[in-house]
């Protein structure tokens, strides 16, 4: 009898977790069945209330009309070079800094990390303004620089570089240096190969 009961009580649990799993799936997938619903409709019948879930006929012109309207192509090279740029300046410039803070030794380092460590905190929406003051001053409003310049430092990359760098232990660098590399060396033959994952990491961080 008990085994029997415990039977029924897992097939019970098995079929509440299908149930609740189906419902959510469903409430997860509705959205996107409601945004190809509507780009079938009209103006007037997408703005209906209460809403109408089905047009009253699939306008297939509207995908056209869509399509017809804007320069997609152009609008798609254009996000292409902006996230292949912002990614290599970003992995780059990421990498350096984050090597210099995590292990040279110079002035201000502790300041200047603590300036990185700010920004990170700062909402990224009161720095629009004043980039698009910036690029626009430089004559650079409208071109392909505008889009990649504010992404093409990331303290985030800063941060979680520096950190890594931080894990790799030092005499791995040291013994480089007497094997008669120089700094630079060092970073890129040495050092930056060793961040491999974190990079990877960082990479698909800044292209989302």
């Amino acid at each position: 009898m008990k085994n029997r009961s415990l039977e029924a009580s897992q097939k019970r649990m098995t079929i509440l977790t299908y149930v609740v799993l189906i419902a959510a799936a469903l409430l997860m997938v509705f959205p996107f069945i409601w945004m190809i619903l509507t780009s079938f409709k009209t103006v007037a019948e997408s703005n209906t209330t209460p809403p109408v879930i089905f047009p009253s006929a699939f306008r297939w012109e509207n995908f056209r009309d869509a399509v017809t309207s804007l320069p997609f192509i152009k609008l798609y090279i254009n996000t292409a070079l902006m996230i292949f740029f912002r990614v290599i300046c970003a992995v780059a410039f990421s990498s350096m800094a984050g090597y210099a803070f995590a292990m040279l030794e110079f002035r201000g380092k502790k300041l200047l990390f603590g300036i990185v460590l700010v920004q990170m905190s700062l909402p990224s929406q009161i720095f629009i303004i004043p980039q698009y003051q910036m690029v626009a001053h430089m004559g650079l409003a409208n071109t392909i620089f505008a889009l990649v310049f504010p992404g093409i430092v990331s303290a985030f990359g800063v941060f979680f570089l520096r950190q890594t760098y931080m894990g790799i232990p030092k005499e791995i660098g040291e013994a480089a240096y007497l094997d008669g590399c120089t700094q630079w060396q060092t970073f890129y033959k040495v050092m930056f190969p060793l961040t491999g994952t974190s990079v990877a990491a960082l990479t698909i961080f800044t292209a989302v």
